[in-house]
């Protein structure tokens, strides 16, 4: 079957799949445990005779145990090196730890914002180490960017340099909280209307007609009509804060989610102006469930500082506030953060609040997600009820302090006996690509490729992916293997945030020898993109819709802008494309280790070369070596004139042998000289000759 017919997008609904399950509900409960000492130290050491868990106040046999111990960080100086041509979802030796920075734009200020920025800084260049992935999330359009450490420390602090507050600040005078917005507008609470209206009237923000003399004096007449405009009010008020609020426990909850499958110590970030605790939403409970059964712990980084008086109590900012309504004032600053610090307290974080040494907080998370211990047992109560079961740590140490998740959950029985509804298949996609893991169920690899820029100075960009069909669960049937790949695209510029997604769902159906040719080369999926100039993230996630297999894979690349003499991406590959026609040219792979035999093929093109004025044409020569890590040659060839194809293309292919090549890195190297102009380019492309196997 040709390929361009197997990359058709077929509209088909695929199988759904069941979300992932708590470990609870394979009899296992898995508690991560950050024991300190009274310095605020983690305590190392300590062997599984040291604890004691209970559940609901019943004592519980631990079965597993495991201590962790790894260094936060390495010397920022060090050059990782750039970028990796091609990139795998291939797991690695190192058990690096997952971290989610929620920047709540919605909720922060511009000077909120900017103390944010300044500390989370020192944090990523000091208290993330190798292995560590880190997603940093903003709350304001969804935008994120995900990156693997040390590589990817340099573009975190880019990403996180282009997060702003959007949290407009009210007039003191007129200003309604949320907090007082929804105990007004959502509880009726006649106390807090009637001390906002107090506020109001101080400010005369209501204005109270003014009476003649002999007029009978203000009875409260107009109360009700006075109290119905702060209810108006506070609606509004409100109506925008629970928008707000649902989209940023919603992202909250989504890139927990995201985290369910993975091993190791996962922490959540939120840095905030604060939530309220608002009963009304149900995204308060959604996102402590699914901490829970993520086994995460949310850290709360209060933006806003050392909190000065409230505003209400300030001279220059409106009215002061009435004595009745002092204690209530005080309560102000408590109130607007009550929310975010719940959901650090109930996951087994803190809150980082009313200080401004911010950055001393967020070295004590580094310090706890670096040195913890596992711990895993089988519950003696086995109901599937639904219901909240707290988790005691203790450790017959003295003077420690053990900090763990409360509880969790138990399967069955929630939303009134309801079982949790499948995942959708578009949900399961989200998910993977919310997780800062790459996740390797079905294996991927993929590169780009530079080519020629577009009149708009745009370049073209080929992506090019490969999936490995042998994790893929095919129906066989009368000698074809039919299955359906699901894929989700998302290109993201760096500086901007700006991202363009590509959904597609490819329908298989291969002859047996067709897929044991897969099996070998792996599937190939090529889709060219015209991009600006900067610095790109894509990530690809792909399902197999009969098995569920999620795999997701990470790969940054550079577009420079197109300036000059220059030589687009060579593209190895060692087989040409299928279809009729001599000059048949090289199949884009994704993969560079070739077997040390038959004959490595490859293309560049070269733009921007000078016309020569005698020939209307250019005068460019182009010339190549393949040169071996240990500095000696494989092959070279000598500059030789280029000619312009019929499509006015300066390009030029090549066949090198290599068969008997040592096995080991290799680097193709092309000089182009134009010599109208006297300018020349270089062009690198490295890959590996693989070992044969005995």
């Amino acid at each position: 079957m040709p390929l361009t017919a197997l990359l058709a997008v077929l509209l088909v609904s695929a199988p759904q799949e069941k979300s992932p399950r708590f470990p609870a509900e394979t009899e296992v409960v898995t508690v991560d445990a950050v024991v300190l000492d009274k310095d605020g130290m983690p305590v190392r050491g300590l062997t599984a005779a040291d604890f004691t868990v209970s559940e609901d106040g019943v004592l519980q046999e631990i079965s597993a145990f495991e201590a962790v111990d790894r260094p936060t960080s390495q010397d920022p100086a060090t050059d990782p090196g750039p970028p990796a041509r091609t990139s795998t979802n291939a797991p690695t030796t190192t058990l690096g730890r997952g971290f989610v920075i929620v920047f709540d734009e919605l909720h922060l200020s511009v000077p909120e914002a900017a103390r944010a920025r300044a500390v989370i800084t020192p944090f990523l260049e000091a208290q993330v180490g190798v292995g560590d992935r880190v997603s940093v999330l903003g709350t304001a359009e969804g935008t994120q960017w995900t990156a693997r450490l040390p590589e990817g420390r340099a573009a975190l602090l880019a990403a996180v340099g282009r997060f702003q507050g959007r949290r407009t600040i009210d007039r003191a005078e007129d200003a309604l909280s949320d907090f007082e917005a929804m105990r007004i507008d959502r509880d009726n609470d006649p106390l807090v209307t009637d001390r906002v209206l107090r506020r109001f009237v101080a400010n005369r923000v209501i204005v109270r007609q003014t009476r003649l003399r002999g007029d009978r004096p203000d009875r409260g007449e107009n109360l009700e009509g006075e109290r119905s405009e702060v209810r108006a009010r506070a609606a509004q008020v409100y109506v925008r804060s629970a928008a707000q609020n649902e989209t940023t426990l919603g992202l909250i909850e989504r890139s927990l989610a995201a985290l369910t499958s993975v091993r190791g110590r996962k922490t959540a970030i939120l840095i905030s102006g604060g939530l309220v605790q608002d009963p009304h939403l149900p995204g308060f409970r959604r996102v402590v469930t699914e901490a829970r059964r993520a086994n995460v712990a949310i850290y709360f980084l209060d933006a806003r500082g050392l909190e000065a008086a409230p505003s209400t109590l300030q001279a220059d900012l409106g009215a002061p506030a009435d004595f009745n309504d002092l204690g209530s004032t005080l309560q102000e600053a408590h109130e607007k953060s009550e929310g975010s610090e719940g959901l650090a307290a109930d996951t087994g974080g803190f809150s980082i609040r009313n200080t401004n040494d911010l950055e001393d907080g967020l070295s004590r998370i580094g310090r706890e997600s670096a040195s913890y211990y596992l711990i895993g047992y089988s519950p003696r109560s086995k109901k599937a009820d639904g219901r909240f079961r707290k988790i005691g740590v203790e450790v017959a140490r003295p003077g420690v302090n053990v900090r763990a998740r409360r509880g969790y959950y138990a399967p069955g029985g929630e939303r009134a006996g309801r079982a949790r509804a499948p995942e959708s298949r578009d949900a399961a996609l989200q998910r993977a690509l919310d997780s800062p893991f790459d996740l390797a169920d079905l294996p991927l690899r993929a590169t780009t490729h530079a080519l020629g820029d577009t009149t708009e100075g745009e370049v073209k960009v080929l992506v090019t992916a490969e999936a490995d069909v042998r994790s893929m669960a095919f129906d066989h049937k009368d000698g074809v293997a039919r299955d359906t790949l699901e894929l989700l695209l998302v290109v993201a510029e760096r500086e901007s945030g700006q991202f363009t997604r590509y959904d597609q769902q490819l329908a298989m159906s291969f002859k047996e020898e067709t897929r044991a040719r897969y099996a070998k080369t792996w599937f190939p999926l090529s889709r060219e993109l015209a991009l600006a100039p900067g610095a790109y993230q894509l990530r690809l996630v792909a399902r197999d819709a009969n098995s569920g297999r999620v795999g997701t894979l990470t790969h940054a690349f550079e577009v420079v802008v197109p300036t000059g003499l220059r030589i687009s991406t060579p593209l190895l590959s060692d087989r040409l494309r299928e279809g009729a026609g001599e000059a048949k040219t090289p199949e884009p792979i994704a993969r560079r280790a070739f077997a040390p035999a038959g004959v490595l093929h490859c293309r560049f093109e070269v733009y921007g070369a000078t016309k020569d004025p005698a020939t209307g044409q250019p005068n460019v020569t182009a010339g190549f070596s393949i040169r071996r890590s240990d500095g000696r040659f494989l092959t070279a060839a000598a500059p030789t004139p280029m000619k312009t194809g019929p499509d006015g293309t300066l390009a030029r292919s090549l066949g090198l042998p290599l068969d008997g090549a040592p096995a080991g890195s290799y680097e193709l190297i092309v000089l182009v000289t134009d010599i109208a102009a006297g300018t020349a380019a270089e062009a690198r492309e490295p890959f590996t000759i693989e070992t044969v196997s005995p």
